[in-house]
């Protein structure tokens, strides 16, 4: 069975997405961390953002590998050929870039294999295309809704959990600010909802609320 889970950045699918996939003992795949590797080592590298060629060679050569254990929180959640790089990967200077980046049509349709292999059986599969492109046909689809000042106040949180100091508030609004225009703006692979998505608003509720709400829309096996 695959769950898709999209929404914008903060909305609550990477919380809510473990927590279900812990519970199903699922797997756990966050098709964004295939981007935000592109966009590490491109930095690494030197090559533009908007180096088509370049990038494109690059996602060619890279191994991506995304932990999909959903209770893996100790363990690297990404490496590029072996090098942990979660870190680098949630840093927030990141987030021009990566908006940049994850527009490109060419890098999009590049990554969509890679991500459709690493959900293989049963998974819960988070992103802003999952019930669109990558699993147009998964079984159940939700979309997350939530206002950007919730979102940004969230992913402080989560942030700051992560890197063990507080995130300034202009650069955490520039990041969602950044990646919102880049989601709904580009040619390909929009984020919206698909016709056959669940929307779940999640503004004012508690991530128990949430999780209640995904779990009771599940199919009774």
């Amino acid at each position: 069975m695959i769950i898709a889970i999209d929404g914008p950045a903060g909305s609550g699918k990477t919380t809510i997405g473990r927590m279900v996939a812990e519970a199903l003992h699922f797997a756990l795949v966050d098709t964004g961390l295939f981007y935000r590797a592109v966009t590490v080592e491109a930095r690494r590298r030197g090559i533009a953002p908007d180096d088509v060629a370049g990038l494109s060679r690059l996602v060619g050569a890279l191994r991506i590998e995304v932990n999909t254990s959903p209770s893996a929180d100790q363990l690297a959640l990404l490496s590029i050929d072996g090098r942990d790089v979660s870190r680098q990967a949630h840093d927030p200077a990141i987030a021009a870039d990566l908006s940049r980046i994850a527009q490109l049509p060419e890098i999009r349709r590049l990554l969509v294999e890679p991500q459709r292999q690493s959900a293989q059986g049963n998974a819960v599969v988070l992103g802003r295309d999952i019930g669109t492109v990558i699993f147009p046909d998964a079984d159940v689809k939700f979309f997350f809704t939530a206002p950007a000042a919730e979102r940004i106040a969230r992913r402080r949180r989560e942030l700051d959990r992560a890197r063990g100091s507080a995130t300034p508030d202009a650069l955490m609004e520039q990041e969602i600010d950044a990646r919102d225009r880049a989601d709904q703006e580009r040619d390909v692979a929009p984020l919206r909802p698909a016709p056959d998505a669940i929307i779940v608003a999640t503004e004012g509720k508690s991530v128990h609320q949430v999780f209640d709400e995904v779990m009771a829309r599940l199919p009774k096996h």
